[in-house]
């Protein structure tokens, strides 16, 4: 959830290149943000709250450094509270990611002990332990060491990274929160993510739970977190490149996404029949199989579990990612847990597949990062091969997803040809659905919704989990409160809150539920709903029709992009960032 980039190597100016890499990590979500050098024995600190924007930072010439954005959990959004955060001394700076569960009962024996905090924070107790750890030791004591006394300590989901100024080096322990290491010509990094390494590392190594990493004057060394031995560690080449990251001419990166929707699908179709064949056969030896997933992913699951039950006629169990693990009892040897994400990273999936993995189930992910940890958890691995995602909001990776699925659900059928005929269509539909023609009408539907307060999205069978990821994309870049809703459900509450003039969009497929949702449309238009008729045909009860083609299977695929569109240009008509919602975060790393 918060961005991370260290640096040592022999280039001086180590701040300003720090800052810059935590500035693309800006769509992670933060809510401040610091960068600390090592200099003669001391650290060199700059840190504010609010957005990184275009802040510059005044630090002396140092050839190791490190930066961090936050995404506060523990104290308010504050200067003081802003990592990095140093111990008494001055010698040792932290940053870390993640929530130490224990952190009060360690911060109460460090007081009782004469440490002064400076902080709200649960990370400055990092600070003083390594500190203490450090000079209380007999004998001496090595920061690696004491890093490695110290993560131990710590109860919950962390990455932790102490910069040493007097050894010159970076020290770096974790559990389940992501890090990765990258070497480039002369110099060495890490970074909550991979998208900060490029431009800088020609080849990256993927943090292992069970390792401490150093990056120092004489390279990057590993040790095993138990014993403290050196232990080897293999790199990767880094295939991310600038032009991955770039905007290639969009205004935002959520359009820009939105936009590399059919290049995505029209991929999935010609090159997933061997992985998809091998997600079935898992189906069909499995003995129960469950489709989790968070937010977007979540929903991704949810039309998952409608695709296998309408095209194979087969029982798969849908479970939101975090509330898995209160129904793990049923889990055995013989199930099947496929995971989605789109970062690999999520705190309350990592949770889910350990538990998984503890029953004995055997996981499969759809994950959009390779290297990520539900990538190196899951014992098999569909890569959505989707491309950075850099706005905050999920889009080319939830279609990728659903594409994915709906091929596996053909594939079980054994109507493999009917399912890549359905995709074929779905390229076709969100390229028109993306048309200028299409556009524009979106863009008059959002000047009609811009100062409205409310909008209710449903649908039936198929379009239900669409009209629930309709709603989640409206609200969460909007700020307009949007809630989706299963058709049938009007009658059971949801019509009170119907108003002259609330918009109201209506998912209707040319399918077995038309006529049904039909109806609440109707209902919703009698207490003076405005109807927006998303359809590949208009009707009578519309009050504006977006016309999407009609695909088949694969509705969901064209379904939702007028969904994400709307989003956008709701968020413009709003004078909001489309990329950066506030208080929200790319990848949840924390629960």
């Amino acid at each position: 959830m918060c961005g991370i980039f260290g640096y040592v190597g022999p280039r001086r100016a180590a701040g300003p290149m720090i800052l810059d890499a935590l500035k693309r990590l800006e769509y992670r979500g933060y809510d401040s943000w610091g960068v600390a050098v090592g200099i003669d024995g001391h650290v060199g600190l700059s840190k504010r709250a609010g957005r990184i924007g275009d802040a510059v930072v005044d630090l002396p010439d140092a050839c190791i450094g490190f930066g961090h954005t936050r995404w506060a959990t523990h104290g308010g959004v504050s200067d003081v509270n802003a990592h990095p955060h140093l111990d008494c001394t001055g010698r040792f700076a932290v940053i870390h990611n993640g929530i130490i569960e224990n952190f009060r009962t360690l911060r109460s024996r460090l007081e009782s002990r004469g440490h002064v905090f400076r902080s709200e924070t649960d990370t400055e107790v990092v600070s003083h332990l390594i500190e203490e750890t450090v000079g209380a030791s007999s004998e001496p004591c090595t920061v690696v060491e004491a890093v490695r006394q110290v993560f131990a300590m710590l109860r919950g989901l962390n990455a932790v990274i102490v910069l040493d100024t007097v050894t010159q080096q970076l020290v770096a322990a974790k559990n389940v929160s992501p890090l990765v290491v990258g070497r480039g010509e002369d110099a060495a990094y890490i970074a909550s993510d991979a998208v900060a390494l490029v431009g800088h590392a020609r080849e990256v190594h993927y943090v292992e739970d069970r390792e401490i990493v150093a990056l120092g004057p004489d390279g990057v060394q590993f040790y095993d977190s138990a014993t403290g031995a050196p232990r080897a560690a293999a790199f990767v080449p880094l295939t991310l490149r600038e032009a991955d990251m770039s905007l290639n001419g969009f205004d935002h990166y959520l359009i820009k996404e939105i936009h590399e929707q059919p290049r995505v699908l029209r991929r999935i179709a010609e090159n997933y029949a061997e992985p998809v064949h091998h997600l079935a056969e898992l189906i069909s030896e499995a003995y129960g199989s469950f489709l989790i997933g968070c937010g977007t992913s979540s929903y991704a699951a949810l039309t998952g579990s409608y695709l296998f039950s309408r095209i194979a006629r087969r029982h798969v169990n849908f479970a939101v990612g975090s509330e898995f693990k209160y129904q793990e009892h049923f889990l055995t040897d013989r199930s099947l847990v496929i995971a989605l994400s789109q970062s690999g990273e999520t705190a309350d999936i990592i949770d889910a597949v350990m538990a998984a993995k503890r029953a004995g189930a055997r996981v499969a992910a759809l994950v959009n990062v390779p290297g990520s940890t539900l990538d190196r958890l899951a014992d098999f691995s569909i890569h959505l091969g989707a491309g950075p995602e850099q706005s905050v909001l999920s889009t080319k990776s939830y279609t990728a997803k659903v594409a994915i699925l709906m091929l596996t659900a053909h594939v079980l059928n054994g109507s493999e040809h009917v399912g890549r005929e359905h995709l074929w269509r779905a390229v076709d539909g969100v390229e028109q659905a993306l048309a200028p023609a299409s556009v524009q009408r979106i863009q008059e539907i959002a000047a009609y919704m811009a100062d409205k307060e409310h909008c209710f999205v449903i649908g039936r069978g198929l379009s239900y989990p669409t009209a629930l990821e309709a709603a989640l994309k409206i609200k969460e870049i909007s700020y307009i409160h949007a809630e989706g809703f299963a058709g049938g459900e009007l009658k059971h509450g949801v019509i009170a809150l119907v108003e002259e003039g609330t918009p109201c969009l209506v998912f209707s497929p040319i399918d077995e539920t038309r006529d049904d949702i039909l109806s609440g449309a109707m209902e919703l238009r009698s207490r003076g709903g405005f109807i927006v008729g998303i359809s590949p045909e208009p009707e009578e009860v519309f009050d504006i029709h977006l016309p999407v083609a009609d695909v088949g299977d694969a509705s969901p695929l064209v379904g939702v992009i007028p969904a994400q569109l709307l989003g956008y240009y709701l968020a413009l008509r709003r004078g909001l960032d489309p990329d950066k919602p506030r208080n929200l975060a790319k990848s949840v790393t924390v629960k």
